[in-house]
């Protein structure tokens, strides 16, 4: 017989271990994609329920419409003919001392009596523009207005599509990549706006502006101002058809250069002054939307442009951070059940 006996086979090394199993599939994390979802649907109802979308537009008007007045060179000139207006009736009370007394001129009466409170009350109106000069250039420097409402809202509809879309897709067990990466941009733009559009410097600037120009954009303040030119308007007919030739024929010697000066300087004036107050009185709707708007936070303590660069950037920073965590890689797919191996 043949000694040698036959060893059993071996078990393979497969056999001997254990068995490699393949870890059910796990879904992507979704709940980063609802909270997504709820950001961008805010996103849009933030500037429908506030009324940003006209009260922006609004906004956008009436700092187009100040531009030409809000300048160093355009309140000297106010000045500058306030003071005409004020040699004028210096002159007029030194011929009234001497020869043509008051009474039979009504209109230039008028304006001897009430020039000092138009002129306090338009310096004073000069006064809170010039102050804010910078408070408006700052403004005036931002991205426009009228497209604010936009610059939520369109990164919400992206948001909330990707929201929507990638927790599906998760769902399925995809990694939904390319939602993620739509909502990373749409973040990103939100972080971009208030940096590159200037929104952080506007934010302070926006509250002073307001307070400066409320005493100044009324009905009541436009109404006062227009009445003004009334009388100025009619002073200076009456100036102009008796009132110099009357004392030139009384008196050829009166020294009537006030008055010669605001006839010389009549026309631009008017037509400054006239401008003026044309953009006053088309603006106080447009300032009463601009400040309805900033009010819109005051039940949380704070003017909206003061918040308003926070308003992108904070969503925008947790847009960012919730595509980070929906990017994690889950654990390993493969689970080694052989005794002793790391699971």
């Amino acid at each position: 017989m043949n000694a040698v006996s036959t060893l059993p086979e071996l078990p393979a090394y497969s056999e001997f271990v254990s068995h490699l199993e393949r870890a059910p599939a796990r879904t992507a994390t979704r709940w980063p994609f609802a909270v997504l979802a709820v950001l961008g649907v805010l996103l849009v109802a933030a500037p429908v329920g506030t009324g940003m979308f006209p009260r922006a537009a609004k906004g956008a008007a009436m700092i187009d419409a100040f531009g030409p007045y809000v300048t160093a060179q355009s309140i000297d000139g106010y000045r500058s003919d306030l003071r005409v207006l004020a040699d004028a009736r210096t002159n007029i009370v030194a011929v009234q001392s001497t020869s043509t007394p008051p009474g039979e001129y009504p209109r230039v009466d008028q304006f001897v009596r009430d020039y000092p409170g138009i002129q306090s009350d338009m310096s004073a109106m000069l006064d809170a523009i010039d102050t804010h000069r910078d408070n408006y250039r700052t403004l005036a420097g931002t991205v426009p207005f009228g497209v604010l409402p936009w610059l939520l809202a369109l990164p919400g509809v992206v948001l909330t599509a990707a929201g929507v879309f990638g927790f599906r897709a998760a769902g399925r067990g995809s990694r939904a990549t390319a939602w993620r990466a739509t909502a990373a941009l749409a973040g990103l733009a939100l972080i971009v706006t208030p940096l590159a559009g200037g929104l952080f410097p506007a934010g302070p600037a926006a509250q002073p502006l307001i307070d400066g120009f409320r005493p100044i954009l009324t009905a009541a303040e436009v109404h006062r101002v227009q009445g003004y030119f009334v009388t100025l308007v009619a002073a200076d007919g009456e100036l102009n058809s008796r009132y110099t030739a009357a004392v030139r024929t009384a008196r050829p010697d009166a020294e009537l250069g006030g008055i010669t000066a605001l006839e010389q300087r009549w026309q631009p004036m008017t037509s400054r002054f006239a401008a003026l107050v044309g953009t006053m009185n088309d603006n106080v709707g447009n300032f009463d939307a601009v400040v309805a708007l900033n009010d819109v936070s005051r039940p949380l303590g704070f003017g909206a442009f003061r918040g308003l660069a926070w308003g992108f950037a904070i969503p925008g920073a947790l847009v960012l951070g919730l595509t980070v965590i929906g990017s994690r890689r889950p654990r390993t797919d493969l689970i080694d059940t052989g005794e002793g191996e790391p699971q």
